[in-house]
């Protein structure tokens, strides 16, 4: 390349009138490239190597084609003699100075002197010039720095990680450490140029680089980043041999003997290998998880280098090796089963909190997800709770409270596939909430016995499945509103919990019988036995009744549920080729004054088929075509309605219990009395012979051979009947009756935290209004690579209305009231203060509004005008969580604010 360039130069700027000159370049005679070199204007230039003045000789008199001739020779110019020059261009022996060459292809017009002390640079620079030249720069002169870090760019390979001269830095010199061969390939270099760009790297990064190219000159380079690793574990700790490792791995450093510098290389390794595991896929960026395959292959040779250096027994307390997670995971197993026994010990909290906070907890999402649910279990256990006292409150506890449990328990069971005694206090925990479960649900088939048993006019408003479409179908279709229903067969109160909660990141969940009072997600008892024939036949007639899906397609046939209604089972719901779902359903879907009823038998499928994977969550994924079905209702602007026809059991090593009258696997109808395990069912809302059956409660047993779940009985996961209520965010005509659901998890379900890593700023002092704050808006501080992000701190539980009233009533909430463009009535934003601080602080946006009288479509203007009177200075006392869909309002920060006493106001 340096060799093109010179001649290319030299023929643009001495013009002889010979087209196919005879140039002669002092250099060394030898040319080991290919013999030609294309010209810009289009002729050939022939490059030859000539040891002596025969050789040139030779070359001249030769007959040669029409091309530049190139004579590379290191005979010095007098030896030529006259002859020979007078047949040369320019009549001189041309001195390639490879400074002149650096500079121009640098576009300078000089070398500083500094770069010029480095006479090894000026050959490696034209050595590693890359084939579209060296960058053009806008300055006149070359300096060292410029020049070292675009050849140490190229020396490095940054452009194999589409990285460049500016990305240079710590991270990128271990990271290439990493890359295969790149240590190899570097000790290939001359060896002037090798200790040159070494000590400038050094220089330039000081103890990280030092370190690191000591480990290159030992012939440990390719071990930096694990080493590094190790080294943050073995110099972090006061264990008592932790000395003698020391000196084991100094010797790996050529006895660098210098903590300072290992120490500061250490942490720059565990901030790189970070990186790599958190390193996000982006597509269009060719293999996006080869920074994650890479950070985990430098963690498995960490821990081949522990078991080297004896330092396994030492490296427990490291936040990024595997024998560090290993160890907090021990913690936690060792936690889970000391509450059982304590539950006001702290240990698991902060056990768990410190395992969530290791560098491989993301990389570990789902073990650490099993482990935060039996942590919520632990939390549960030691909770009161009452038996259900009636079949309403059992009903609307279990979709309230227990089928979160029976959600973590699900997670639980599934256990994990390392830790043994992870695995130990996993099954200890289950079996514990298992057994409380079970208790609850004999509770319960005691009361459903009574209750099913007294008949009609004993429900009160407790929904049922028969009166689920009259109560809440039937006024929308009055109205004219456009309904879609969705049916999804054995869905239990765990399942819908979980769909719920995706589901809020694109629709607001309702009450659609809440009227004035608080929203929340309704229940529904299905009928008896808990079988498709019945419940789901009783569903759609809206009577008791059992059935089939013909009797379901004559029902809307008949136009019990209005003009034109269509319903859809498994197959007709089906598309052909290249169709998610069939034309009839976008048909049906396209035309408002029509009710959609689809039924998807994903869930039910599954209990009797089972499930591929070992995740036993549910996701909108996981259920047929749902999710594409929700964006058509979306698209037609429908509000939509999702429930089931009854829940299900899970095989959990249940018993099987021989019985020759079984009509299910759980429920038989002989005239045996009911035995351990069992309930007798009778009355008007039995649909069977003589309105009797038997039903097993107990959710360990069964009448039929193994499947993966089962339903029929009268456990409360089997007979509670989930509904989700959703319209789209932006609907301002929202049905009569209809609230916002609260969405309030169990009070357990979220567990307590320590306080934040990185404490926050200190928030403004009330001032006098009018008043102007010079201080800037608070920012996050800190190594973002180490920051977890902490909850809010728990706001005060006593107190709310006083405090509201002593809110409203000071200079700063006036002042701040005063500014705002659109004035809000001081009544809606006293409702939207009192709501918030008796939900603790959190509470839907839509929620909020409606609390405070504004429609929920505008629920996003009103929040951002509360921001407006109560973030002073942009403080975030009040703020929107979830993609914006729930505000948040820190108590604490609000009481600094507004000078607010603590405690009660």
């Amino acid at each position: 390349m340096a060799l093109h360039q010179k001649v290319v130069q030299q023929l643009d700027r001495h013009r002889n009138g010979d087209p196919y000159p005879v140039m002669v370049l002092r250099a060394e005679p030898a040319w080991p490239h290919e013999p030609t070199l294309p010209l810009p204007d289009g002729r050939l230039a022939r490059v030859a190597a000539c040891v002596s003045p025969l050789a040139v000789w030779e070359r001249l008199v030769a007959d040669r084609a029409d091309e530049v001739l190139v004579l590379l020779t290191d005979v010095p110019e007098s030896r030529l003699g006259l002859g020979v020059r007078s047949r040369i261009f320019r009549q001189q022996v041309i001195t390639v100075e490879p400074w002149d060459l650096v500079v121009e292809a640098f576009g300078a017009h000089l070398p500083d002197s500094a770069l010029e002390q480095e006479s090894w640079a000026g050959e490696a620079l034209l050595d590693a010039m890359p084939p579209a030249g060296w960058p053009r720069l806008s300055s006149r002169v070359l300096t060292r720095d410029v020049a070292l870090r675009h050849l140490a760019a190229v020396r490095l390979g940054l452009e194999r990680r589409d990285e460049n001269s500016d990305d240079l830095d710590v991270a990128a010199l271990l990271r290439w450490s990493a890359e295969p061969a790149a240590v190899d390939a570097f000790a290939l270099l001359r060896a002037a140029e090798r200790d040159g760009l070494t000590n400038w790297l050094i220089e330039q990064f000081g103890r990280p680089a030092r370190a690191l190219f000591a480990l290159v000159a030992a012939g440990h380079g390719a071990d930096a980043l694990p080493l590094g690793l190790v080294c943050d574990a073995v110099w972090s700790t006061d264990a008592a041999d932790a000395g003698r490792i020391q000196g084991r791995i100094d010797q790996h450093f050529g006895h660098l003997n210098d903590d300072a510098t290992v120490r500061s290389f250490a942490e720059a390794a565990v901030q790189v290998v970070a990186g790599l595991l958190a390193a996000p896929g982006e597509r269009g960026r060719g293999d996006s998880a080869a920074p994650r395959r890479q950070g985990h292959a430098v963690l498995r040779r960490a821990e081949e280098l522990l078991i080297q250096f004896g330092a396994t027994g030492i490296a427990g307390h490291s936040a990024i090796l595997r024998t560090g997670f290993t160890r907090r995971v021990e913690a936690v197993s060792r936690a889970l089963l000391a509450g059982l026994d304590d539950p006001t010990d702290p240990a698991l909290d902060q056990a768990v909190q410190a395992l969530d906070g290791h560098l491989l907890a993301e990389s570990e999402a789902g073990r650490i997800h099993r482990i935060r649910m039996a942590q919520r279990l632990v939390r549960w256990l030691a909770s009161d709770v009452p038996p259900p006292a009636s079949v309403a409150d059992g009903v609307q506890r279990h979709i309230e409270e227990w089928g979160w449990v029976d959600r973590a328990l699900h997670q639980v069971w599934a256990g994990d596939d390392i830790h043994p005694d992870l695995r130990a206090a996993f099954r200890a925990v289950h079996d514990r909430a298992q057994q409380r479960r079970r208790d609850l649900d004999g509770a319960f088939a005691r009361r459903l016995a009574a209750w099913a048993t007294a008949g009609p006019g004993n429900d009160g408003d407790l929904l049922t499945i028969e009166n689920l479409l009259p109560t809440v179908v039937e006024p929308l279709i009055r109205a004219q509103r456009p309904v879609l229903l969705v049916v999804l067969d054995g869905m239990s109160a765990a399942v819908a919990a979980e769909l719920a909660q995706e589901l809020s990141q694109q629709w607001v969940e309702y009450d659609p019988l809440g009227g004035r009072a608080a929203g929340r997600r309704r229940g529904v008892v299905a009928a008896l036995p808990t079988l498709t024939a019945v419940s789901r036949t009783s569903l759609f007639a809206g009577a008791l009744r059992s059935g089939n899906q013909d009797t379901e397609l004559r029902l809307f046939a008949e136009g019990r549920w209005g003009a034109g209604a269509r319903i859809f089972h498994k197959g007709p719901a089906r598309g052909s080729a290249g169709e998610v779902f069939s034309e009839e359903i976008r048909t049906a879907m396209a035309d408002p004054a029509r009710l959609v009823a689809v039924v998807i038998n994903t869930v039910d499928d599954a209990l009797a088929y089972g499930r591929e994977g070992d995740e036993p969550g549910w996701q909108l994924t996981d259920v047929g075509f749902l999710r594409s079905l929700l964006d058509l209702a979306s698209y037609t602007g429908r509000a939509v309605l999702i429930t089931s026809d009854h829940g299900h059991v899970l095989e959990r090593d249940g018993e099987y219990v021989r019985s020759t009258d079984a009509v299910s696997a759980r429920h038989r109808t002989g005239p045996a009395p009911a035995g351990p395990g069992e309930i007798e069912l009778s009355g008007p809302r039995v649909v069977a012979e003589q309105n009797r059956i038997i039903a097993l409660w107990d959710p360990l047993r069964r009448y039929r051979p193994t499947r993966a779940g089962y339903h029929g009985g009268a456990s409360l996961a089997e007979v509670t009947v989930p509904l989700l209520a959703y319209l789209l965010p932006n609907v301002s005509d929202v049905p009569a009756g209809w609230v916002p659901v609260e969405g309030r998890r169990p009070e357990w379900w979220q567990p307590q935290v320590g306080a934040p890593a990185v404490s926050p700023p200190e928030p403004a002092r009330a001032r006098a209004p009018g008043s102007r704050s010079r201080r800037k808006p608070p920012v996050v501080t800190g190594d973002a690579l180490f920051d977890v992000p902490q909850p809010a701190p728990a706001p005060a539980a006593t107190g709310g209305s006083d405090l509201v009233t002593a809110l409203l009533a000071t200079e700063l909430f006036g002042a701040q009231h005063g500014l705002t463009p659109r004035r809000i009535d001081r009544g809606k934003i006293e409702a939207a203060m009192r709501a918030l601080v008796e939900a603790k602080g959190v509470l839907p946006a839509a929620v909020l509004a409606q609390r405070a009288g504004e429609l929920p479509a505008r629920a996003g203007g009103f929040v951002i005008t509360l921001q407006r009177i109560f973030n002073v200075d942009n403080y975030p006392v009040l703020s929107l969580i979830d993609d914006g869909r729930t505000v948040r309002l820190d108590i604490s920060l609000l009481r600094t604010q507004f000078g607010l006493p603590d405690g009660d106001a």
